[in-house]
């Protein structure tokens, strides 16, 4: 009896460091009966062996220091140091090898791949000085300090030689902010660059996409001009109906890259400072003077994209340009039964088939755009001319591309049906590349790149069409591609999807004490074992 009373000490303090430990992860002492009732028994069993055992143990202390059970003591305490040690080995070992592993479905705790390969990619110094906005009255909750620096880290953890961070308190540190010429609303200051040749940036927000484009500016320098045919009937540039084109021109302007209209009648030639062109579904023709100004754009090394829409009767131009360069673009309509999207119908599919190539290379199997009423492009056989040709993207194998388009087309319901003998059996192609390098003269050492990317469907950067899904992703990496900056393409910033469990309090409380229990009984049944083999040996 009196060896049992003895152990309740062991049992005592089990009990009270595990409800404590409770009350510190649920954040309450009384929230949970569990917890409440390892307190109380534990402070029970404690008293109870105090009663009975506490103040003979003081007496028999001297005996407990040098007896046997003393040296298992010491071998013990030995045994702790040296595992401690190895602790302390482990984690300067982890300190100076730091590495991350994001779990997250959507590894929203991460930087996207477009930011990690701009930052990892810098090669002079990018200062980085965040103001702690919970220290400014008129800032207050426009940002988190810890969730600025958690991100801020990111960017240094990426480039940990190039990038320095630092938050500053604006209270402490005014003549800081003066001279760093912050003004109302800046939150951000990044300096790019060696000390007296440096690019300034100040922003007023912090996150990732604000930051990456900052980053992007400063390393870019001046923007990159994106010309846009217009005065054919192409969907404005800056409408904002889900016709239009205005996020079409605010995602490039995100990727530091100016979006400018071109009539090609007023000026007659391409801009010298056009890092490429787009014509996108000109519903009027163009005369041949404008079809000569684009071929011999791209003959000289110039970069264009065409874009057709079959639905609204905007290809034939495309169809006619294109062909100039051996790209054939079709006078049909895919359609597509495997890969529809919803009740959208077989004309609406997304295109799951990739090929090797830059743009596409990050897209395949995890954001593929989206199409509607898309024409085939097909490349032709072999290099023409010198011209490297690719079919990047194509539909599934049951889909097909559709020559009775009037049919198709027509608004009393029409629907269109396989014909091995008149349609295009899929994989049909629906993007299609072209590159090829333009023999400078004599004296001309550089040789110039043209490159040429044709889409059968317009549709899919409207408004209306390019947040869906892979959508933006795969215009910027055209573009980007197109003028020449292969290091610029990558997944843009990942949007955070919403994922719920349901969990109610009684699965809490089920949870919770199996993960208390299980532990808890082990160590107490040790604690017996070894208190059992103690008393025998007495």
């Amino acid at each position: 009896m009196e060896t049992t009373l003895r152990f309740s000490g062991y049992v005592g303090s089990v009990l009270l460091a595990f409800g404590i430990l409770g009350a510190l992860i649920v954040g309450s002492f009384t929230a949970n009966i569990l917890i409440v009732l390892q307190l109380v028994l534990g402070v029970l069993f404690l008293a109870l062996w105090a009663v009975t055992w506490g103040v003979q143990g003081v007496s028999k202390a001297s005996q407990v220091l040098t007896g046997r059970g003393a040296r298992f003591g010491y071998n013990a305490i030995l045994y702790s140091l040296v595992f401690a040690g190895l602790l302390v080995v482990a984690n300067i070992f982890v300190a100076r090898n730091d590495r991350r592993w994001d779990l997250t479905e959507q590894r929203i705790h991460s930087l996207s791949e477009k930011s990690v390969a701009l930052v990892s990619g810098l090669t002079k110094p990018l200062r980085m000085v965040a103001i702690d906005t919970s220290k400014v009255l008129s800032l207050a909750g426009a940002a988190d300090p810890e969730t600025t620096r958690e991100l801020l880290r990111l960017y240094k953890y990426h480039s940990p030689k190039q990038v320095s961070v630092e938050i500053i308190d604006p209270r402490a540190k005014p003549v800081e902010i003066e001279r760093l010429g912050m003004k109302q609303g800046n939150v951000l200051y990044l300096e790019y660059g060696d000390p007296g040749q440096s690019s300034i940036s100040r922003i007023n927000a912090v996150d990732e996409q604000s930051i990456t484009n900052a980053i992007l500016k400063l390393t870019r320098g001046v923007a990159k001009k994106f010309y846009y045919i217009e005065g054919h009937g192409e969907p404005e540039l800056s409408a904002q109906s889900e016709e239009g084109m205005k996020s079409f021109s605010d995602a490039l302007a995100n990727e530091h890259i100016l979006v400018e209209g071109l009539l090609l009648p007023q000026v007659g030639k391409i801009p010298g400072d056009a890092a490429a062109v787009a014509m996108v579904a000109p519903r009027k023709p163009l005369n041949t003077a404008e079809r000569d100004v684009l071929i011999q754009y791209v003959g000289s090394g110039g970069r264009l994209i065409l874009m057709a829409d079959p639905e609204s009767g905007a290809d034939e131009e495309v169809r006619v340009v294109a062909k100039s360069f051996g790209i054939e673009v079709g006078k049909d309509v895919i359609l597509d039964k495997d890969s529809q999207i919803f009740t959208g119908g077989p004309q609406v599919f997304v295109a799951m088939g990739f090929s090797p190539h830059p743009i596409t290379a990050k897209l395949s199997g995890r954001q593929p755009p989206v199409f509607a009423y898309a024409s085939s492009v097909v490349a032709p056989t072999g290099n023409r001319d010198g011209g490297t040709y690719s079919e990047i993207l194509k539909t599934g194998n049951n889909s097909w591309a559709e020559r009775d388009v009037a049919k198709l087309l027509d608004p009393s319901g029409g629907k269109g049906a396989y014909s091995e003998a008149e349609d295009l059996k899929g994989p049909v192609p629906v993007v299609v590349t072209m590159e090829k390098k333009i023999p400078g003269s004599a004296s001309d050492t550089s040789t110039p790149t043209s490159r040429v990317v044709v889409f059968g469907d317009a549709t899919w950067v409207r408004n209306d069409s390019l947040a869906a899904m892979g959508n933006q992703d795969l215009l910027v990496n055209t573009v980007n591609w197109t003028m020449g900056e292969e290091g610029a393409i990558a997944i843009g910033p990942k949007r955070m999807r919403q994922s719920e469990l349901a969990f109610t309090q009684a699965d809490f409380n089920v949870v919770l004490a199996l993960s208390f229990l299980g532990p808890e009984l082990i160590l107490l049944l040790g604690l017996f074992v070894w208190w059992r083999r103690q008393t025998s040996l007495a």
